[in-house]
């Protein structure tokens, strides 16, 4: 049985960066092929809230000269946005894999922060991997 991560989109926007981090670490095989997998299946929730983020631009904002939308932060439509980004920031996700765990790090330095900031994408150091 595969394990579950069960988090929400904004965590994932946030842990995204100190995953990345992670997958340039030297490691065995297994654990390189575990952190890929689980940064492509971060990646594709990602980038629906990018996508999904762009559109309440274009929709709240205003055309530029160069084709793109901008949204200023002294918009009217400022409040409108981050009602509408907190609300996507906040659905449920659930990823079919399992989270890091420090037998999968091995003996690689990674640092407090770094940790920290993977939030649901890492395990209790206790925790074992479902592979």
């Amino acid at each position: 049985m595969t394990p579950t991560i069960h988090t929400t989109l904004g965590a994932l926007v946030q842990a995204e960066p100190a995953l990345g981090s992670i997958c340039q670490l030297k490691l065995t095989a297994k654990a390189a092929y575990h952190l890929k997998k689980l940064a492509q299946l971060v990646a594709i929730e990602t980038k629906h809230f990018q996508t999904e983020r762009d559109a309440y631009i274009k929709e709240l904002g205003t055309a530029r000269a160069d084709g793109g939308f901008e949204l200023k932060p002294d918009s009217d439509q400022m409040p409108a946005f981050v009602a509408k980004v907190t609300e996507l920031l906040a659905v449920p996700v659930e990823i079919a894999w399992g989270p890091i765990t420090l037998a999968l790090l091995g003996e690689e330095k990674v640092s407090a922060q770094e940790l920290a900031a993977l939030g649901p994408l890492f395990a209790d150091p206790d925790a074992e991997i479902g592979s």
